[in-house]
């Protein structure tokens, strides 16, 4: 078990810094949506992540039994991994420089307009309507199915990586519940530096989670 949560840990600290789901619960939480909006966005990412996770893990575990073999599952994960690579490099060559750098995109500037259903709405579409973030969830999900440990250890596993991935939407609104209106300049600075580096934090996240897949992956094949 412990080998199979050391896998998942890498995963996992990779998609709690995934910075688009970090901005829009860092906006949330300094604009009119404010707290509940916030706690409502990380709800939601909570749950779809653990579908996400929960049907890759059974589809995994289907493929590997009709094949009878473990290959299926881990050139899924190789392709994968090969393709978010190269959109990682994609991604850093198309980065935003100077002025346009500043520029928020147009679903950042529309959370100020975002109630109770919309944060909730939210939360689920950075998750499931984001390539990124279904290849993420996948990954894990395709470990945790190919995984040959007792059910049990395997739900612990899956635990563990839902509480370290959505730490990125969940401890803003701790810190935010916590510290009240004294932790509302602090939340605003890692908002504006989310904000910046956006690109640049896309392409290392996509790079990380690439080669996580890839390496995992061919350990399967070996």
């Amino acid at each position: 078990m412990w080998d199979l949560i050391g896998e998942l840990v890498a995963f996992a600290l990779v998609v709690a810094a995934s910075p688009l789901p970090v901005i829009a619960v860092l906006l949330l939480l300094a604009g009119p949506p404010g707290l509940r909006g916030g706690a409502l966005f990380a709800l939601a990412r909570v749950v779809a992540l653990a579908a996400v996770v929960a049907l890759s893990a059974l589809l995994a575990e289907l493929v590997d039994d009709a094949a009878e073999s473990t290959w299926p599952a881990a050139g899924i994960r190789i392709v994968l991994g090969l393709v978010l690579v190269g959109a990682a490099v994609r991604k850093w060559l198309r980065r935003p420089r100077g002025s346009d750098a500043e520029e928020l995109p147009g679903w950042m500037r529309a959370i100020d307009g975002v109630g109770a259903a919309g944060a909730l709405r939210l939360g689920m579409l950075v998750t499931v309507a984001n390539p990124k973030e279904l290849a993420m969830a996948a990954g894990a999900g395709l470990a945790l199915g190919g995984a040959m440990a007792p059910l049990g250890e395997v739900a612990v596993a899956g635990l563990v990586f839902l509480v370290l991935a959505t730490l990125g939407a969940t401890l803003p609104v701790l810190v935010r519940a916590i510290g009240g209106t004294r932790a509302a300049a602090g939340l605003a600075d890692a908002r504006d530096w989310f904000v910046r580096n956006n690109a640049t934090l896309i392409a290392i996240v996509l790079l990380a989670i690439g080669a996580l897949l890839i390496g995992g992956g061919i350990g399967e094949l070996g």
